[in-house]
């Protein structure tokens, strides 16, 4: 992806907070013509934290106005607390154990689950997406059915490191707001708007921060409401509004404290599985509905298509629509979460839920069970003293469970050191380690909490590139649990960061003496050792990732690099052009291709790879000067100049200095006299 400056805090002041009106009587109904759908999903917000649902900690007048002229399902209940697998859910109907996506980063949504995207571009929908964070990138698969997938260019690609992976509310709106505005198509549209602010760090931009400076989440929320009033405005502006189903559903809330959690992901009480979920259709909803039976994200798709009028089976959910239409409701209803989390990153034991009844129960090392109606902050663990509701939810689960085909394993991928990077930039956690030592299951995430807490610190510091602080508090969190895998990669990484390599070799070697090895830390001992000048160790190491996971891209590309810098150029091209057919937007691999085949030689060939790499990534400076030096050389001058001049244009004096310099004087010595 070519480099772009995503739009911060500071740009975003200006946010409007004017008020929407809704229904102009100029709008066409939905009735006149083949209904729009806008999906809003709002990242990390709890449903309690909007006003509608009465919470007196922020002011939400956008989203309250669409609860007022329509539905609120105000005990709506997500399938897991992170943000892919979670979305997953809304797009596909289905829990996580169907749709196989389990965790952020390490899965993609297998290319055979219907998507609703695919479902409305099947019926002639034109559908578009913009997203807000890079843990919805299209690597990750969740762009199947989209016309349209804007994503952002999450920075630099001529790094491999990235702290740019989010872009804001407002960045996404203006990306929205741009395809209204061009788009040609008489026909329906499809439209889902990711708005990710609320996640951590809450920093808000004015006037929310000044105003809701004791409560930093609350302002975030603030400011991603008025977004959505812009978002609605546009609408009414082209008079779409009155023929436009809006859905706006919260992938998963965030903890705040309670239970432990500052966050999510980890457990999956009602603080993170309770999400806000709204529908507003002029002539086809009813407005001030408030439905506060149970209810699931994965009920919204099966909804939409019912209010959309295409009868077409989606996912696991039902529709809610006889329900928005006063039928009883399903008193057998059950909704199942999960966090895979804590076995998958930290050698805990998994946690799975199940809720119906009034009460909802926990499967762990020590099971809980909670009756929600009279203890709504999961407070008082009921599983004594009310045993046979626990074992009936148990045994509900466990059939639930079994109905469930589990398709996580090939729906799970190796991640790239850039994809790496950039996840971590969001605060997120993704190993790909295998099974943690026998018994590490038996520990139960709640008994860890205080250990977590100090993880979590560490990792927000790692986020922002603070690894001198952030080694301190991982190194104290190992001496009190080595059995963790993430603070091995975390503290690894962190010295390659501070070029200590000689530390970073004896945590990753510490790791694999605890039985914690994958693909990843190979390729790190591999990068290791090639800055050393160790190209026979870092080649073992590189090969070694490549038997645990042949589709490692950070391994191919590592060991296209060490047959580099030993001139095995055929050998060099063969692994960088792996790396092309697992990501062919690798543009780094692309680069790689032809400086082995210029070193080898085949200048015409290397011309070719070079010429692609700048195609892909139009806003890459050094594309550009490696274009530049290798036409030179084949003495196409006036070529060489204008490729010379585009790197000049792109780069910048902080960080290409050098380079500039030695532009410039090719520059001077290529013009014609």
């Amino acid at each position: 992806m070519m480099s772009r400056t995503l739009t911060t805090a500071a740009a975003r002041a200006g946010t409007c907070l004017c008020a929407v009106r809704f229904g102009s009587a100029a709008e066409p109904t939905a009735a006149d013509t083949n209904p729009n759908l806008l999906l809003i999903t709002l990242d990390t917000v709890r449903a309690d934290y909007l006003s509608c649902n009465g919470s007196k900690k922020v002011q939400t007048p956008q989203l309250d106005r669409l609860a007022r002229g329509g539905v609120n399902f105000t005990r709506a209940r997500t399938s897991v607390p992170l943000t892919l697998p979670a979305h997953a859910s809304i797009m596909t109907g289905n829990y996580p154990p169907v749709h196989g996506v389990r965790d952020n980063g390490s899965y993609r949504l297998p290319e055979e689950q219907l998507t609703l995207a695919e479902v409305l571009d099947g019926h002639g929908y034109e559908t578009a997406a913009f997203i807000g964070a890079f843990v919805l990138d299209r690597h990750f698969g969740i762009a199947q059915g989209f016309n349209t997938y804007d994503d952002g260019d999450w920075g630099n690609v001529n790094r491999l490191e990235n702290l740019a992976a989010e872009r804001s509310a407002d960045a996404v709106h203006d990306a929205f707001s741009s395809w209204l505005k061009d788009r040609a198509g008489e026909g329906p549209f499809f439209a889902w708007v990711h708005l990710y602010d609320p996640h951590a760090p809450y920093v808000p931009p004015e006037p929310f921060r000044k105003r809701y400076a004791d409560n930093p989440y609350a302002g975030e929320i603030a400011y991603t409401d008025a977004v959505v009033g812009k978002i609605v405005e546009d609408l009414e502006s082209r008079k779409l509004l009155g023929s436009t189903l809006v859905a706006v559903v919260g992938d998963h809330g965030e903890a705040l404290g309670e239970h432990g959690e500052q966050t999510h992901s980890l457990l999956i009480y009602n603080s993170t599985i309770h999400v806000p979920m709204l529908l507003y259709f002029p002539g086809r909803i009813p407005s001030g509905k408030t439905v506060a039976h149970l209810t699931r994200t994965i009920d919204l798709a099966p909804t939409i298509l019912d209010y959309l009028s295409i009868s077409q089976t989606i996912g696991q959910g039902s529709s809610l629509r006889p329900l928005v239409e006063g039928e009883s409701p399903d008193e057998k209803l059950v909704a199942y979460s999960e966090s895979l989390y804590p076995s998958l990153n930290l050698g805990w034991s998994e946690l799975r839920g199940l809720e119906g009844g009034g009460h909802r129960f926990i499967l762990a090392p020590r099971p809980e069970l909670y009756d929600l109606a009279e203890d709504p902050g999961e407070r008082e663990n009921r599983i004594d003293s009310n045993p046979e509701v626990g074992d009936r939810l148990e045994r509900s689960l466990a059939s639930l469970m079994a109905s469930m085909s589990e398709s996580g394993g090939h729906a799970r991928q190796v991640v790239d050191s850039q994809t790496q990077e950039m996840l971590r930039s969001l605060g997120y956690v993704s190993t790909n380690h295998s099974s943690p030592p026998d018994g590490s299951s038996l520990v139960d995430p709640k008994d860890k909490m205080e250990l977590w807490r100090n993880i979590e610190s560490g990792l927000a510091l790692f986020s922002q590139g603070e690894f001198s602080g952030a080694l301190e508090i991982f190194k104290r969190a190992l001496a009190e649990d080595s059995d963790i895998p993430i603070l091995y990669d975390h503290i690894g990484w962190s010295y390659v960061r501070l070029n200590q390599y000689d530390r970073a070799e004896r945590v990753y070697r510490q790791s694999l003496e605890h039985g914690f090895d994958s693909a990843d830390l190979r390729a790190n001992l591999g990068l290791i050792y090639y800055r050393w000048g160790e190209f026979e160790k870092a080649e073992h190491e590189l090969r070694t990732a490549l038997k645990l996971e042949e589709g490692s891209v950070s391994a191919h590309y590592r060991l296209a690099d060490v047959y580099r810098a030993t001139r095995s150029y055929s050998k060099a091209v063969e692994h960088y052009r792996r790396v092309l057919e697992i990501d062919p937007g690798y543009v780094w691999a692309l680069n790689g291709v032809g400086m082995a085949l210029a070193m080898g030689g085949k200048n015409e060939e290397a011309l070719a790879a070079f010429r692609d790499a700048v195609r892909v990534a139009p806003g890459m400076a050094p594309g550009y000067l490696n274009l530049a030096v290798h036409l030179e050389r084949m003495k196409r001058f006036p070529e060489a100049l204008e490729a010379y001049q585009k790197f000049i244009d792109l780069s910048s004096e902080d960080e290409f200095a050098r380079q500039r310099k030695s532009a410039a004087a090719a520059i001077k010595r290529l013009q014609p006299r």
